[in-house]
């Protein structure tokens, strides 16, 4: 998606109704939150569903941001975890071991 696309359209693509698997919106959304949270578990942080209308970003310090789409709850956790490389070869085996 363009970042004009990004602006103008009040949902992210991500959060689109209804799923491949058919899970509805909040259950994809839980779902997306604890991948999230598994990709910033070596930062100390984690994400979670704020309200089925946001994702809540909490760091180890206690720190909690509101995230509107999961591309802007990325841009907040570099800003408050530092960079995340989401190809990172060890995260992709720690996540691989996890499933």
């Amino acid at each position: 998606m363009c970042g004009l696309c990004g602006v103008l359209q009040a949902e992210h693509w991500s959060d689109a109704a209804g799923t491949a698997d058919g899970a509805v919106p909040r259950q994809a959304r839980l779902r997306r939150a604890a991948l999230v949270s598994a990709v910033l578990a070596p930062r100390r942080a984690r994400a979670a569903d704020w309200e089925g209308a946001k994702l809540r970003l909490t760091t180890a310090t206690g720190r909690v941001e509101l995230a509107d789409t999961l591309a802007d709850l990325w841009h907040r956790a570099d800003r408050l975890v530092g960079p995340l490389d989401p190809l990172d070869p060890e995260l992709l085996d720690r996540l691989d071991d996890a499933a």
